[in-house]
C-alpha cells in the first residue's frame, strides 16, 4: 500500500487553469461494476462481523496482486469528517459510504497531478464491492477498462456471487445481471435556457436512463449540471450497454450543440441579461457559495459560447468545479483551526476570478 498525498495537496489558488482539448459537454465519464462476495449475506442483511470479514477480505486479496501498485487503502471510519466530505464533494465515494461508518473501505488510486482521473474500490457500500473509475470528458472505453482490469485482479483470489440464469446477484435488482453501470455528468445550458430541456429529459426517461443532479441520487440540479446513467444492465451484454450509452452521449452532444447555435441567431434578452449579472458577480461579488459558484460559471461559460463575453478566459468547468467545493479549499489553504463559511466563500470568489477574468479585470 503506497503512501498517498491524496489530502497533502498544495494548490496555488491563483494559477490559471491549463487548457486541454476537453469536452464542455459531457464533463466526467463513470463506470462502474458491483460486486458481492460468495458465502457472504448482502449489505442490507449482514452483521458488522460480515461486514469486518468483507474489509479484510478484499483488502488483503487485493494488495497480494501485482496490480495493486500505486493504490492507498483508507478506513473511512478513521478518516476525519473534513477528508470524508473531500471524498464526497470530489465524487470519490458516495454519499452511502458515509452512513454506517463500520467496516467500510476504500481502495484508491489518484495522482494530485490529476485529480479527475481515478480508480477506485468501495468496500460495504450498497453491495460488498463497487468497483469505479472515472475520467475527465467523454471516454466511455477508457474507464470501462480501468474497472475490468481490476475485476480480474480480484477474481484470483475472490469468488464473486454469479447465478447462470440471471449473472452476478446484487442488492439491487436493476443491477442483475451484468451489474454495470456508465454515468456521465453534462452541462446543458443551451437546453435548458431555450426550454427544450423538459422534452429532452422525457425522451431521456422513455429510454429507461437515470436523471440526477450533480451530486447523484436525491440532489438538485445546479448549474445546469446533469448525471445520467444507465437504469437497468439485467438481460444486456457489456458490450450493448457500452454501446447505446456512447450513442445517448452523442446524442446529448449533437442536441447541446444544435440549442446553443439556435441561442446564437436569436439571443432571448432574458438570456442575455442573466448572462451579464453572472459577469457582474464574477468582478464585483466578495463571496460566492458552491451552489451559487456553479450557477455564475454556467452563466459565464455559456456567454464566451455565444460570443457575448470576451473578458474571460478559457476554463474547463468540471476542473474548476473540482477546486471550489468547501473541504478542498480548507484543506489547499491549510487552515489551522476551520475557517466559518464566510471565509471559505470569500476565498472561492477570489479563486473563480484570477482563474477566468482576463489580466487586468480583476476588481477586488
Amino acid at each position: 500500500m503506497v503512501e498517498n498525498s491524496l489530502f497533502k495537496i498544495k494548490r496555488n489558488k491563483n494559477a490559471p487553469l491549463k487548457k486541454d482539448n476537453v469536452n464542455q459537454v459531457i464533463l466526467t465519464t463513470r463506470a462502474r461494476l458491483a460486486r458481492n462476495l460468495s458465502g457472504y449475506r448482502f449489505s442490507s442483511l449482514n452483521t458488522n462481523e460480515d461486514r469486518k470479514n468483507i474489509l479484510n477480505t478484499v483488502r488483503d486479496s487485493f494488495f497480494k496482486s501485482p496490480g495493486s501498485r500505486n493504490f492507498s487503502f483508507y478506513n473511512i471510519s478513521r478518516l476525519s469528517k473534513l477528508q470524508r466530505r473531500f471524498l464526497l464533494e470530489r465524487h470519490i465515494v458516495s454519499p452511502e459510504m458515509l452512513h454506517r461508518l463500520y467496516a467500510k473501505g476504500l481502495i484508491l488510486k489518484f495522482q494530485p497531478s490529476d485529480p479527475d482521473n481515478y480508480v477506485s474500490i468501495l468496500i460495504n457500500e450498497e453491495d460488498h464491492l463497487r468497483i469505479q473509475s472515472t475520467m475527465p470528458g467523454l471516454n466511455i472505453g477508457g474507464t470501462y477498462a480501468e474497472i475490468v482490469k481490476l475485476e480480474k485482479n480480484l477474481e484470483k483470489n475472490l469468488s464473486f456471487a454469479y447465478d447462470r440464469e440471471f449473472g452476478y446477484l446484487t442488492s439491487c435488482p436493476t443491477n442483475i445481471g451484468t451489474a454495470l453501470r456508465i454515468s456521465v455528468i453534462a452541462h446543458l445550458p443551451g437546453l435548458v435556457l431555450s426550454g427544450k430541456i423538459e422534452d429532452f429529459i422525457k425522451r431521456l426517461l422513455k429510454i429507461k436512463l437515470n436523471i440526477r443532479g450533480f451530486f447523484g441520487e436525491g440532489s438538485d440540479v445546479v448549474g445546469n449540471l446533469f448525471q445520467i446513467a444507465n437504469q437497468v444492465s439485467t438481460g444486456k451484454y457489456e458490450k450493448d450497454i457500452l454501446d447505446e450509452m456512447a450513442a445517448i452521449c452523442y446524442n446529448i452532444i449533437e442536441e447541446e450543440k444544435k440549442a446553443i447555435s439556435e441561442l446564437k441567431g436569436n439571443i432571448p434578452l432574458i438570456v442575455e441579461d442573466s448572462i451579464f449579472r453572472a459577469y457582474g458577480m464574477l468582478e464585483y461579488a466578495k463571496m460566492f457559495s458552491f451552489g451559487e459558484s456553479l450557477e455564475l460559471l454556467s452563466m459565464i461559460a455559456l456567454g464566451s459560447e455565444l460570443g457575448i463575453l470576451d473578458n474571460v478566459r478559457f476554463f474547463d468547468f468540471y476542473q474548476l468545479i473540482s477546486l471550489l467545493g468547501e473541504s478542498n479549499i480548507i484543506i489547499g489553504e491549510n487552515f489551522k483551526v476551520e475557517p466559518d463559511s464566510d471565509e471559505v466563500d470569500g476565498i472561492r470568489a477570489g479563486m473563480i476570478r484570477s482563474r477566468i477574468l482576463k489580466q487586468g479585470k480583476h476588481k477586488e
